[in-house]
């Protein structure tokens, strides 16, 4: 693996180092803003956004009748409905109309329920509408660009109907006003549908009364992930903005103490906005803007949030599920990720296909049953237009819409299998296996010794980031880090002179006291503790140029063979052999090295192998690209990969027999008879006297090294017999430590042999 610079650090023009001051930043900045492509044109508006740059709404094809219509309705007094669909982007451009029409006209709303009405217009929703409120005017938001029969037959009930919409048109458009800027745009057309909706409301009365709904558009804007550029920006920077001083009720108890940015948006607020929707009816989630009442709003919100809590649980089941289902498959010829379960939401579908994405960097569909067909949610990479894509396979399909990375879709269940090989077929026919490859590019390259701090701070000119506007990452190069633990969690931390970099969830045994050369690729954000700032660089990949672990550092982190039991014969390659593997398929081989010496060993016998990326404890993603991992950890999941490849000797002969037991198929290019590690009882011993010691004094231990160095102070020992130690006193009742650093001891007589560990090293009595 090598990352991409996508900037480089080139001389600016004179011009641009006037440009640079003129605006207030550094042209370092300067710098990373040409590399984004911006024009010296375009600066001051991105960094300084505002709202008199925006669009005219007219910009919009058929605004001037939608205008016009509407005014008539109020004028006459008619009946008017919305008719919006039951996501967070619907419910908020149903807000967005109902609170400018409420005092003007005669308006109510409706939200179809996923599970009884479906996705968009449906004619069963409309009869129940009809009966029960006779509107002569019916808008819809956030839906309607393909329903063009059911607006027909709304035509034949002598009912008008205006179309506003975002997503993309098909062949057959409603014969009625419609306004969707894919349809017909001179200007800006990638708004969401309550963009789409606040535009209408700037049509109707002026960009001062549409800016009084910049906080609800803006909550859409960043969660139906549009690109957050040019209109867009303006609507989610100044959205976030009222939103911090919102006098909204309801928004205040949904928000509760988070802070209010665009990553909290999407991945706290509009869930929970969403949650009613996925699950239940959405229509009293409007009620988050339109009402005032403080007990039904603050029940309303708990609701929600209890909801969204539900929501995740289901999502979770459903990306465990799918991901089982992955183990086995042959990700060189797959293109798609399509996928069925009857135990499936389909609420939770589409956030869970999200997942599959970020994971795998593949499109990825997933189906739950509807009634006699399945209803499925597809997300795309950005390579993959997913709309375009299912055009083509449309006669798959009872139905579908969407855009260019989301998109919904209904099929037979006896169409799933075709659809799925023509996909996949389609999609590998025009575009390389290279694009599933986990993106290794960043941003820019800094030196350790750069004003993170003061750079962070301009960073903050670029919020609110999301789609299209993406968060910053840069590439930090730098030998000889020291990482220590934060806690006994697998987190780790470096503490620079000006940069704390922070490695959560996979970085414990990659980074824990490893001092190899590595690129560490981080995004800058700014942490505020006790009123003092501090930069911090949060670990998004890191690339091992070089491994530099020690022989006591690799037993640490493969004590968790001495888990294992048993034994089991895998057959010998040449490494020829796995080169030859390698060549046909960048996806389905991993290595399996156990120290720094199995490693070096294999390089030297292969150019292609050393070319490969290599990782220590685990990989950055389940997608299984071919790869080498020293020492893999516990949770190393080697179900994904078509040959998992042993190059070295393990501690056990049992962790052989797990190899065997959960790869597709296990083979070695070495001896891989077990070295177990060798300890005297009188090592033990004196560890648990050192540790008992410690107890007895209440000293605390912030982390493993920390602990190490105070029993180090007592009995001379290495970190992986205390490590061992541990494990073995542990699984024997003896000693274990705190969730504060304290170490728990129990004094009581045990035989030694009763520890799974213990019986699996190489002990001796003296």
């Amino acid at each position: 693996m090598s990352y991409t610079i996508k900037t480089q650090n080139f001389n600016l023009t004179q011009e641009h180092k006037r440009l640079a001051k003129e605006l207030g930043i550094s042209e370092t900045f300067m710098r990373l803003l040409i590399g984004r492509g911006f024009k010296d044109e375009q600066l001051k508006a991105y960094l300084y956004p505002s709202v008199s740059d925006m669009s005219s709404p007219y910009d919009i094809g058929g605004m001037d009748r939608a205008v016009a219509r509407v005014r008539e309705a109020i004028d006459k007094g008619e009946k008017i409905l919305i008719y919006g669909d039951y996501d967070c982007d619907g419910i908020c451009a149903v807000s967005i109309l109902m609170l400018y029409l409420r005092d003007k006209a005669d308006v109510a709303y409706f939200i179809p329920d996923r599970n009884r009405d479906g996705y968009g217009v449906s004619v069963s929703a409309l009869d129940r509408i009809i009966a029960s409120r006779q509107p002569n005017l019916i808008i819809t938001v956030d839906c309607g660009i393909t329903a063009a029969e059911e607006i027909k037959y709304l035509g034949l009930k002598g009912i008008d109907t205006i179309v506003t919409d975002h997503h993309e048109p098909q062949d057959c458009v409603p014969n009625c006003i419609v306004v969707d800027p894919k349809l017909n745009c001179t200007g800006f057309y990638e708004y969401c549908g309550a963009g789409v909706a606040l535009k209408l409301v700037e049509a109707m009365a002026g960009v001062d009364e549409a800016c009084k709904y910049l906080d609800i558009a803006a909550i859409a804007t960043i969660a139906d992930v549009v690109p957050l550029k040019d209109d867009n920006r303006i609507i989610a920077y100044y959205g976030l903005k009222q939103i911090r001083k919102t006098t909204r009720k309801g928004l205040k108890f949904l928000l509760g103490e988070d802070e209010v940015n665009s990553q909290n948006v999407m991945f706290r607020l509009a869930p929970r906005i969403n949650a009613a929707g996925r699950l239940k009816s959405a229509m009293k989630v409007v009620d988050l803007f339109l009402d005032d009442d403080y007990f039904m709003l603050k029940t309303l919100s708990e609701e929600l949030i209890r909801d969204n809590l539900k929501r995740q649980e289901l999502c979770e089941a459903v990306v465990d599920d799918a991901k089982r289902m992955l183990k086995g498959v042959d990700f060189a010829r797959t293109g798609i990720i399509a996928l069925y379960s009857e135990n499936w939401e389909a609420g939770v579908l589409g956030i869970a296909a999200s997942k599959l994405v970020e994971e795998f960097k593949r499109p990825a569909v997933l189906f739950a049953k509807d009634g006699d067909k399945l209803k499925g949610s597809a997300r795309s990479i950005s390579s993959i237009n997913i709309f375009e894509l299912f055009c083509k396979l449309s006669g798959y399909f009872t139905s579908f819409g969407g855009h260019a990375q989301a998109a919904g879709v209904s099929i037979e269940l006896g169409n799933l299998e075709q659809f799925k090989k023509e996909a996949d077929r389609l999609i590998l026919q025009e575009h390389s296996l290279s694009e599933f490859i986990p993106d290794t590019a960043c941003e820019m390259k800094l030196p350790t010794d750069f004003n993170f701090l003061g750079f962070a701070k301009e960073l903050e000119l670029m919020q609110p980031v999301g789609y299209g506007n993406s968060r910053p990452n840069f590439l930090i190069d730098a030998d000889g880090l020291r990482f220590d633990r934060i806690g006994y969690s697998k987190h780790v931390k470096c503490a620079l002179p000006n940069l704390d970099i922070v490695g959560f969830y996979n970085y414990g045994e990659a980074l824990a006291a490893k001092t190899g050369k590595i690129c560490y690729d981080v995004a800058l954000d700014i942490n505020c503790f006790r009123n003092k700032l501090t930069a911090q660089g949060i670990l998004r990949s890191i690339e091992f140029k070089e491994i530099l672990l020690t022989a006591d550092e690799a037993d640490c982190l493969n004590l968790h063979h001495l888990d294992y039991t048993g034994s089991a014969y895998i057959s010998r390659v040449s490494i020829d052999n796995i080169d030859k593997k390698i060549e046909l398929s960048p996806f389905g081989t991993v290595i399996v090295c156990f120290s720094q010496s199995d490693y070096e060993s294999l390089c030297d016998g292969s150019e292609l192998i050393r070319g490969l990326p290599v990782f220590v404890g685990n990989v950055a993603e389940l997608n299984p690209k071919n790869c080498v991992v020293v020492c893999p950890c516990k949770e190393f999941d080697f179900g994904y990969y078509d040959e998992v490849v042993v190059a070295g000797a393990p501690l056990t002969e049992g962790y052989i027999a797990y190899l065997a037991a959960n790869a597709r198929h296990c083979c070695a290019i070495t001896d891989c008879t077990a070295k177990p590690i060798a300890v005297s009882d009188d090592e033990l011993r004196n560890i648990y006297k050192a540790l008992a010691q410690i107890a007895a004094g209440k000293a605390k231990a912030s982390n493993p090294r920390a602990l190490y160095i105070q029993v180090n102070d007592r009995y001379k020992t290495s970190e992986s017999k205390l490590a061992l130690a541990l494990k073995i006193f542990g699984q024997l009742g003896l000693a274990d430590i705190g969730e504060r650093g304290e170490l728990l001891i129990t004094k009581k007589s045990v035989a030694l042999e009763n520890s799974q560990a213990y019986r699996n090293i190489e002990h001796f009595k003296n």
